[in-house]
């Protein structure tokens, strides 16, 4: 199962037109997991940021929210397993193995990749090289 990082679901869902060169390759890889060739998983943190990125960059509240709302569905219209969050205990007792991530809001996605056995995460988000170690860090160019 691989961990897909909020980074590939923005591509797919709200950045698509700023991201022209890294759609194609990231909607062939979502064709993947529909067609069930990958098995993928997210979090409800990746959920909660996808919505908050919607939320934060449209011109106001009920018009970000809509785009919140219909890039929750495109994305829970996948064959994705929805991870839970980890427990307050489990989370410190992980952070330190992912201490080398320079982006504290990364740090979740790891963990909960770490936690439910993940074999990877994808990615378009660099900061994940610094613990390839413990978990790949891959792009969804990786799986074409």
């Amino acid at each position: 199962m691989l961990y897909i990082d909020t980074s590939v679901l923005l591509v797919y869902t709200l950045t698509q037109t700023v991201e022209k060169a890294r759609f194609p390759a990231t909607e062939a890889f979502f064709a993947k997991i529909t067609a069930v060739s990958l098995l993928g998983a997210t979090s409800f943190y990746a959920l909660q940021e996808v919505y908050v990125f919607a939320l934060d960059n449209a011109p106001d509240f009920p018009t970000g929210a809509t785009f919140g709302k219909a890039a929750l569905e495109k994305i829970l219209a996948l064959p994705l397993q929805i991870l839970p969050f980890v427990s307050r205990l489990e989370r410190k007792l992980q952070a330190r193995k992912f201490s080398a991530l320079r982006d504290s809001t990364d740090v979740p996605h790891a963990i909960a990749a770490s936690v439910y056995g993940c074999e990877a995460i994808v990615a378009y988000d660099e900061h994940f090289r610094a613990i390839s170690h413990i978990i790949p860090y891959k792009t969804p160019d990786d799986f074409l």
